[in-house]
């Protein structure tokens, strides 16, 4: 599969966001305030987009076991520090539709709270640990 467009995802997440209404929150550890973004800045590959789409990768992995071959660098000018490259596996309905789907998971009738994206990922990701694991055999230890 060729790279999905991380331009084409961020203006169709922004125009999704925009139309929804509801703020985009992240409550800063460090100061105790909940900042509210707009969308244009939470569908920036410098805003909030990696969170959104690794959430949205972590629904994917959840279902089909495969991500989306992110390429996400450090990058100091960059919102949360990170920004969103290149979307290198998946289609563009699969990473939209996912990461729509983590959105929803999260979100609740007042806000869209990004701090709730790390439990999505995690409890993914123990899921996926989980079921990867080699389970016993039911003759396991069995004698002869």
């Amino acid at each position: 599969m060729s790279d999905v467009s991380v331009d084409a995802v961020g203006r169709t997440l922004q125009a999704l966001l925009a139309f929804d209404r509801r703020p985009i929150r992240y409550h800063d550890g460090a100061t105790g305030q909940d900042i509210t973004v707009d969308a244009e800045t939470a569908a920036s590959p410098a805003g909030l987009l990696p969170a959104l789409i690794v959430a949205g990768e972590a629904v994917w992995r959840d279902v089909t076991g495969k991500g989306f071959a992110l390429d996400i660098a450090r990058d100091p000018q960059a919102l949360l520090g990170y920004r969103l490259r290149a979307i290198a596996a998946g289609n563009f309905s699969t990473v939209m539709l996912a990461t729509m789907e983590a959105i929803h998971q999260v979100a609740g009738p007042e806000a869209i709270p990004l701090n709730d994206f790390g439990a999505l990922w995690s409890a993914v990701s123990e899921r996926v640990e989980r079921e990867m694991r080699p389970r016993p055999s039911a003759t396991a230890g069995a004698q002869p």
